[in-house]
């Protein structure tokens, strides 16, 4: 009976957050810090479980994003005159799921999701980039210090993405392959037994591919990489499932 509890708080948490996920990215900006206010206090008032977080046999569920919910728009100016330019929205989220194979180390799989838009001065002009990726993970809860455990942890991750100018006059879109790999080091503060506040420091990289054939200074069919990488801070939640 106490396991069928255990069950339905966990996914009580989850559906819950994943409510809070698709209106943040539909909301504006007001709307938006109420619902984190929302959250914070669902938080703070939850009371999952009662055993170990890292035991060996647990199961972890996450949820972070690097500060990828955005929206705003470009001002350029030149001496007195200031004009508008494009305007953007962005929005980045990263859930997990691990295993506990020992004490403090969880091992799993990460899934990568992201949309990027910009509008330009141009009424009818407008680019768009998707993109998803999936792959391994490892964590390392380093010790307990009274709540608040700092980790390390690596992974890697593979998938594809689209990109789409929309313009007067028609549409230009292009597929590619995405690859990507990182380390970082973070802590997560459990706020109850088992639901936990997380923050992370990663460094990352990331490759996508293209293949065109409508560029002037390569060979038809040519492959064309664009490497990404730098440092970005991730925060998140992280839910712990005892056995």
């Amino acid at each position: 009976m106490y396991q069928v509890e255990k069950i339905e708080n966990v996914l009580l948490h989850f559906f819950y957050f994943y409510r809070i996920f698709n209106d943040i990215i539909n909301q504006p900006l007001m709307a938006m810090k109420k619902r984190l206010l929302t959250t914070a206090m669902f938080i703070l008032c939850s009371s999952a479980f009662t055993f170990a977080q890292v035991e060996k046999g647990n199961w972890l569920f996450a949820g972070s994003s690097n500060f990828g919910i955005e929206s705003g728009k470009e001002k350029i100016k030149s001496g007195s005159t200031t004009v508008d330019g494009y305007k953007f929205s962005y929005i980045d989220f990263t859930p997990k799921i691990g295993y506990f194979i020992i004490d403090k180390l969880p091992v799993g799989l990460a899934l990568d999701m992201y949309i990027n838009k910009e509008k330009s001065t141009d009424p009818d002009a407008e680019s768009k980039w998707t993109g998803f990726m999936v792959g391994p993970f490892v964590r390392y809860y380093i010790t307990d210090l009274d709540g608040f455990m700092p980790y390390a942890e690596a992974g890697m991750a593979i998938g594809s993405g689209k990109s789409k100018y929309t313009y007067a006059g028609g549409e230009n879109e292009d597929k590619f392959k995405m690859f990507s790999y990182g380390i970082g080091i973070g802590g997560t503060y459990f706020i109850t037994d088992n639901v936990g506040a997380d923050l992370q420091i990663a460094y990352g990289m990331e490759h996508d591919t293209y293949k065109k054939v409508d560029a002037s200074d390569r060979a038809e069919g040519d492959d064309v990489t664009y490497k990404y990488g730098g440092i970005k801070l991730n925060i998140g939640f992280v839910i712990s499932i005892g056995k």
